[in-house]
């Protein structure tokens, strides 16, 4: 009998799953197969677009389920298929797209790759961010160019609208945003990775998502549908868009470089994501100390 009483473990990408030079740790690769011998189902949860994270899921052979786009998207990482999607409403989309041009911004909609054909459509005439250029290069993702939201060719896929700029013109913007939109959409502004600096980047993402998107939201679609109880899920996290990913699953573990805000809501903590945390963590569970 095993010493573990979890049926699903989520576990994050960036610093989390990965290290600061954006690899993972040998120590959690061979402890995410210890967890499969133990029959633990593995999830991947993150923000970025599943493009993003082919080379972490090759580097962990996750043939499985991942959300990504920061909830908005349950897919299939061996087909890339789309079980599940939360779209914003291409009025939303227009607005924040209006908004963000006359900033200055060069903005990014993200699409589900799986129904448009690319990932995503770039609007506007401004130069992109360098983090996002460095983003794309190392990334190569499909991006189309636009002048103007009218000429969206897919309005109905669009999963995430936003923008990367630096926090100080982008806080603002944000909070203006947030106002303007209300219940309409969940709007998240955070540090983004950028090529020198994994976590607390000056840099920031402003993104926008259908109303009530998040981790949690997604996953637990996924448990109900496989009668999995909450008390049954762990999850290891570090940011923003873990929160409530921490805070609902039966034992949510922060990293030690976690937000504050998420190790107020974890039940357990692990070591850093540069320690090989989940490594850590998935001993713990698996001795049944967690």
């Amino acid at each position: 009998m095993p010493n573990h009483r979890y049926d699903l473990l989520v576990i994050d990408l960036d610093g989390t799953l990965l290290d600061r030079e954006n690899r993972v740790p040998i120590e959690n690769r061979r402890a995410i197969d210890r967890a499969r011998e133990a029959g633990i189902e593995i999830m991947i949860a993150t923000g970025r677009a599943l493009v993003e994270s082919r080379h972490a899921l090759e580097a962990i052979e996750h043939d499985g389920l991942i959300v990504t786009a920061g909830g908005s998207m349950l897919n299939e990482a061996r087909t890339s298929a789309t079980r599940r999607r939360f779209v914003l409403s291409p009025e939303v989309v227009r607005e924040v797209t209006h908004s963000l041009l006359e900033h200055g911004h060069r903005v990014l909609i993200l699409k589900d790759a799986h129904a448009a054909g690319y990932d995503y459509l770039a609007i506007g005439n401004g130069r992109l961010n360098p983090a996002s250029e460095w983003w794309f290069s190392v990334m190569n993702p499909v991006v189309r160019h636009a002048e103007h939201p009218d000429h969206d060719e897919h309005p109905d896929d669009t999963v995430r609208a936003g923008v990367v700029a630096d926090s100080e013109h982008l806080a603002p913007v944000a909070e203006s945003l947030r106002k303007v939109l209300g219940p309409r959409a969940f709007l998240q502004h955070w540090a983004a990775v950028t090529e020198s600096e994994a976590t607390g980047s000056t840099t920031h993402l402003l993104e926008v998502f259908s109303p009530n998107v998040n981790k949690w939201t997604m996953i637990s679609e996924h448990a109900r549908e496989h009668g999995i109880p909450a008390a049954r899920i762990a999850a290891i996290g570090d940011g923003l868009n873990d929160v409530e990913l921490i805070e609902n699953a039966g034992t949510g573990i922060a990293m030690a470089n976690a937000d504050p805000r998420v190790q107020a809501v974890a039940k357990q903590t692990t070591l850093g994501h540069d320690q090989h945390g989940v490594a850590h963590a998935i001993d713990r569970i698996l001795d049944g100390e967690w």
